[in-house]
């Protein structure tokens, strides 16, 4: 037991998208640990008359997750068993326009949401590896409340 958790401690952060109700799963084969998460706020700003800013509060806005990491081009041991780089981008180009599911795991995050992709850019490195940035916005299903399908 002791040394699950301190391999998950090592590992840090692991992310999974998955399609259609699981039926393809596929994990982030390298996570940096500077992935930026955006969970916004909706606001108003009135002033009044006298001139005084009045600040009304609204619903949270749909989160936002950054990703830039690479993908790699050929097994490195550090990062134990992976999916290299070319189906990478093949996963995140066929699903482009799909709902998808995205779970985060690690010992201070835990995210589990339906997303859709909003940018994937991608280039090759130097070594051959694929430097990418990758945004994911949650998905509200507007015909469900908290739409649990992806």
């Amino acid at each position: 037991m002791i040394s699950s958790i301190a391999n998950y401690i090592l590992k840090g952060m692991e992310i999974y998208f998955s399609v259609d109700n699981n039926k393809e799963i596929f994990k982030l084969p390298y996570v940096p640990p500077d992935v930026e998460f955006e969970s916004p706020l909706d606001f108003e700003l009135f002033e009044t008359t006298s001139g005084k800013l009045l600040t009304l509060v609204g619903e949270r806005g749909l989160k936002i997750l950054t990703i830039e990491s690479f993908f790699p081009s050929k097994f490195y041991g550090w990062l134990g068993s992976i999916t290299l780089a070319p189906l990478c981008i093949d996963f995140f180009e066929r699903h482009r326009n799909k709902k998808l599911r995205i779970v985060v795991a690690s010992l201070s995050i835990q995210e589990n949401m339906e997303c859709i992709i909003t940018e994937f850019k991608y280039s090759k490195k130097h070594n051959g590896d694929i430097k990418y940035t990758l945004t994911v916005q949650e998905y509200i299903n507007p015909n469900k409340n908290g739409g649990n399908s992806a």
